[in-house]
This record gives structure tokens, sequence and C-alpha cells, in this order.
């Protein structure tokens, strides 16, 4: 957020207007400095062979999938999932189903990332510099066919937690952070295999005016974070493009997913990460 609003800003004043907010540095007051010595700067980054492809899912898709993953044992009233549940749960459980044919013995994880700035007391303004995030992390069961509705269940409960109380212990120190930490030893000794998502959907990405109008679209640059999903909003109204970033040999893999290719078209380009 901290990126959108310096360039709408920045852009704003180049247009001669005055209203455009100022950026506030306070995030050391919300989030007191914390003692970094260990911190691994880039853990979990690739610099081989991450190909990045971009697969657009239409409105009417996204909402097959919302229909398909409905819990419905409320009745009448069946409770529809997100865009981004719906979409997160698929893609999860489509990734799982390829990669456990090959490595059935790993732990699986779900892991999507959370905006604290709603979640603080008082809420954080959007023009406070920070990368003010969290995850929530679920490792859905394997046993039998997997289940996307207990996915998105699993999913809404972790990020529920993550509320005024969570935010107020997270200022206070992380040492209530301990399953976080289990995952992460996990991870590194290659127990784990987690699918990483974020959304940056209804984010304002297209509003920036410089004087020669605003931009059509915007997207991602090639990232060395392997099964790194990120989504944001497609030119085509209500739709979602999904970037993926995953090893190069799962990218071929996945592509070719029966189930998946049903409900997406594929970019023709793809982008191969040389960072």
């Amino acid at each position: 957020m901290s990126s959108f609003t310096f360039i709408n800003g920045w852009a704003t004043t180049a247009n001669g207007e005055t209203d455009a907010p100022l950026p506030q540095f306070k995030g050391a007051e919300f989030f007191p400095p914390m003692d970094t010595t260990g911190f691994i700067g880039n853990e979990g980054i690739f610099k081989d062979n991450i190909v990045t492809k971009r697969f657009v899912f239409s409105a009417s898709k996204i909402e097959a999938l919302q229909e398909k993953f409905s819990d419905n044992t409320f009745g009448e009233f069946p409770r529809r999932p997100s865009r981004i549940e719906a979409l997160s749960a698929f893609i999860w459980a489509r990734m799982t189903a390829i990669k456990a044919q090959e490595e059935p013995n790993k732990i699986y994880t779900l892991v999507h990332a959370v905006n604290l700035r709603p979640r603080t007391d008082p809420p954080l303004p959007d023009h406070v510099f920070g990368n003010f995030s969290r995850f929530a992390m679920v490792f859905p069961s394997l046993d039998g066919e997997i289940n996307c509705q207990a996915i998105i269940s699993q999913m809404k409960n972790e990020i529920k937690k993550i509320n005024g109380d969570y935010v107020k212990k997270l200022r206070e120190g992380a040492s209530h952070l301990s399953s976080i930490k289990d995952a992460a030893e996990k991870f590194t000794k290659g127990e784990l295999i987690s699918f990483n998502f974020t959304s940056m959907c209804r984010f304002p990405l297209c509003v920036a005016d410089f004087g020669w109008g605003k931009p059509t679209r915007a997207c991602s640059a090639s990232l060395t974070f392997k099964n790194f999903i990120v989504f944001m909003d497609a030119p085509t109204e209500g739709g979602i493009e999904a970037w993926v970033n995953l090893e190069k040999e799962d990218m071929k893999k996945f592509e070719m997913d029966k189930e998946f290719l049903g409900f997406v078209s594929i970019s023709p380009d793809e982008k191969t990460s040389r960072f």
C-alpha cells in the first residue's frame, strides 16, 4: 500500500493539485522495532528456474468456483466464499494434487497474507508507511480427496484469529508465534511444502495520472519466490489474474492440469526470473 500511496501522491502533486495525502512515518509507534539478530532476509528466495505465468479467471468462472465451494449446511442460505477464497483453495488443491504425486510424505500448507491495517485499534490509515501484514497458515488434510470447502473454512478461521487481540500481542512481542517458527523450521529442513498467496485486488494500481492518462493495466515483475501466487484485478470487469511463480518443471505440469485448465485462459506471455 505504501508504494501506491507514494506513486499516486506523486502524480497528484505533478498535476498541480494540493490534496495529495502526506505520508506518515509512524510505523515504529505502532510496532516498535524488534531484535532482528539471526534474521535472514533472503530466506525462501531462489535464483534459478523460477517461471512466472499469468492465468486469467473470468467473472463467470470465478462465480462457478464460488458456487461449487459454497457451504450448503445452512439450507436456504448457503455461505459463498469470496472470490479470493475460492481461487486460493482451487489453485492450492490443484498444485498440491500434482506435487503430492511426487512427494506424498511431505507436509503441505496454504499460507495467505493478511492486511493488519484494518485490524489495529484504531485502524491504520493507508498513508502510514510500512508493510503492516502477517499471514494465516493452514494445514489441509490430504486424506482422500482434497476438500476445498474444508480448506476455505480453515482459512476463514485462521484469518479471523488475526484480530485486535492478535495485533496487541504482536506489538508486545512475537512470543505467541511459535507455530509459525515451527513451520519455518520444517520448511528449512525440507519437510514442508508451502504454497503462498497474496491479493492486490482492489488496490489503487491504475489511478496514477501524470498527465498522459491513467494506465490501462498494471502487473508484477517476475518474482524469485517459489510457489508464490499474486492475485490482481483483470482488465475485464469482475475478472482476476493469478500471477503464478513456480519452478520450471512444476509449471509444466501445472499448466497441463485438465481440471485447472477448465477454469482459466492462459496468457501467451511467460517471464522467467533472472534476478
